[in-house]
């Protein structure tokens, strides 16, 4: 089931990006079998596979706003960081729903693809791309394309992006998106590859994926409402699981946390009672 929907999901997803590609290709009969496929495969996959009508349609979704991404690049001189952006957006929705069907099959679910993460995500994207054309209108083109910042956002939104994929496959069936308060039997803690860097790498990744894709589009006041957002949201979201941590692995956790860091600045995680400190370590050797 898992390499199923896996495949339904990454079909949708590429289809219309692979009809833009054809489109841009400029071969006359491209562009007709670009624009009939675009418009029809969509309900004719899901009406063949129809318990899967909502992975088709979220995947295309996904695939069609990275596709935008490569029209708006291609086709324009000065909006190309705005499709870098749409695709660096879609990948990373798309990658969240693909790689929970390969490790984490039994907690698969529409969720999985992250679009209805929560309001306060959906208001961030928005004002986003709101402050991103009312700057471009009214300062115009110059102002959004300034190369080092532009550069720079691009470069750490693919390494954040890439951390938090690296996370999901090195802790596999032991990544959740939600936090648990219960441990599974077979729950390990993870300390190996970029867990030994950060003990939250898929955290750290998020946190500056997000405030990089503000530098891509030179948004001043959405990377700083980004960072501050991302900061207070990380913040309270690793606090709350490292007390279950706490609870699950005990004085393993408790050593792993003295030892390695979380890599977001000024988020200290989860603060142990001195007393109930030594007594885990102690219990630990």
């Amino acid at each position: 089931m898992a390499c199923r929907n896996f495949s339904i999901a990454l079909i949708s997803y590429l289809n219309p990006i692979l009809c833009v590609l054809l489109l841009i290709s400029k071969d006359a009969n491209a562009i007709w079998y670009t624009f009939g496929i675009l418009f029809s495969i969509a309900p004719l996959f899901s009406l063949a596979l129809p318990r899967e009508h909502g992975i088709v349609y979220r995947g295309y979704f996904i695939g069609a706003v990275g596709s935008a991404g490569l029209i708006v690049s291609w086709y324009t001189d000065h909006h190309k960081q705005l499709g870098c952006y749409l695709v660096g957006l879609s990948f990373f929705h798309i990658s969240e729903y693909l790689l929970t069907a390969l490790f984490k099959e039994h907690k698969l679910s529409y969720d999985s693809f992250l679009l209805n993460h929560s309001t306060a995500y959906h208001i961030a994207l928005v004002v986003g791309l709101f402050e991103y054309l009312v700057t471009f209108v009214n300062l115009g083109p110059g102002y959004k394309f300034y190369a080092p910042i532009y550069w720079t956002g691009g470069v750490v939104m693919i390494a954040g992006d890439a951390v938090r994929k690296l996370a999901m496959i090195t802790a596999a069936e032991n990544f959740d998106h939600i936090v648990q308060d219960t441990k599974n039997e077979d729950h390990k803690l993870v300390q190996n590859g970029v867990y030994a860097i950060s003990r939250h790498p898929s955290y750290a990744g998020w946190f500056y994926w997000s405030i990089a894709t503000q530098l891509l589009l030179c948004n001043p006041v959405s990377t700083c409402a980004y960072a501050y957002a991302a900061w207070r949201f990380f913040s309270e979201r690793i606090e709350e699981e490292e007390y279950y941590l706490v609870q699950f692995f005990r004085g393993e956790y408790v050593d792993y946390k003295d030892n390695v860091g979380i890599g977001i600045p000024f988020i200290k995680g989860y603060e142990i009672d001195p007393a109930v400190r030594e007594q885990l370590l102690k219990k630990n050797k």
